[in-house]
């Protein structure tokens, strides 16, 4: 083989390895209860308790604003008046949808080829089951919550997704914003999967310090009329967000002002894309160096 047709042969081979390994895609990072679902999924099964129903216990962990350990509480005292697993699932189920959020769901994942996820402190069968009845398990890349299941006796066991003490602006249990960025950054580094645009869509206080991560290029998605909105709008310029702040009412409308926006009118730029002239005459020189031929630019 000529050192010309090695130096072709070495420069496709760098090329062929860059665009197997490296993808652009698009993320969108949902809360669910009061994002997804209308209401407090905690609360709704909460109040199957009968009202008489309580405990110093369960008064102490909400005065210390321990809410996971709250609502282990809660389980257990389901448990003890007998409330069965089938009726909790049953009222999971029956929570209506934030109108629109369906379609805007399965828009994103299955016609505009989004990744998909949720970060939400509600738990993991009460996300799970809702996400079923809707069919809508399959969009969804992964789910990080707090982890739950029931016992062999039919109690809800509920576990903190982890525990910090370094975000302020978060509960002990789950900092948002960490598990934003760490899903990220793992992406990157474990699939070369690189997000364009990072779409964040809440409506809490625990939904500020994820957008205060966010990039120029990003978009934070708050809720009209929550707690998200009213902190991000009181506190704009002393928060010193960079990401797009976009105000939704419904999926509908959130849908709407993402399709006119102009980051999302073609789709995201693979690697043979972004690989300009520059760039190509970069590998062609590091091609030409591994075989022994280099050649001092013009």
């Amino acid at each position: 083989m000529s050192s010309n047709a090695s130096s072709a042969a070495v420069a496709a081979a760098v090329a062929s390895c860059r665009l197997e390994k490296q993808q652009r895609r698009r993320l969108a990072a949902f809360d669910f209860d009061h994002t997804i679902v209308s209401q407090n999924t905690d609360t709704v099964v909460r109040d199957l308790l009968p009202t008489e129903v309580t405990s110093a216990r369960a008064h102490e962990l909400v005065e210390n604003d321990c809410w996971t350990e709250y609502m282990a509480e809660v389980f257990r005292l389901l448990h003890e008046q007998q409330v069965p697993e089938a009726r909790i699932r049953d009222t999971i189920r029956g929570i209506p949808e934030v109108p629109g959020f369906v379609r805007l769901i399965k828009h994103l994942a299955k016609r505009m080829n989004f990744d998909l996820i949720i970060i939400s402190d509600s738990n993991s069968v009460f996300i799970d089951e809702w996400l079923r009845a809707h069919n809508l398990s399959d969009c969804f890349l992964a789910i990080f919550t707090n982890p739950a299941e029931f016992d062999e006796t039919g109690r809800l066991q509920v576990r903190a997704h982890h525990q910090q003490t370094d975000c302020k602006l978060s509960a002990s249990n789950l900092c948002k914003g960490r598990v934003l960025e760490h899903f990220v950054i793992e992406q990157d580094l474990r699939r070369s999967i690189r997000y364009d645009h990072v779409f964040y869509v809440g409506d809490g206080n625990n939904d500020i310090c994820p957008v205060l991560r966010q990039r120029a290029c990003d978009f934070a998605c708050a809720r009209q009329g929550f707690a998200m909105e009213k902190h991000l709008l009181r506190n704009r310029s002393k928060l010193k967000l960079r990401a797009h702040l976009l105000i939704w009412k419904s999926g509908f409308d959130l849908m709407d002002q993402m399709l006119a926006l102009p980051q999302l009118q073609t789709a995201p730029a693979n690697q043979a894309e972004l690989e300009t002239a520059e760039g190509q005459a970069e590998m062609a020189r590091r091609a030409s160096a591994a075989a022994g031929q280099v050649k001092s630019p013009t």
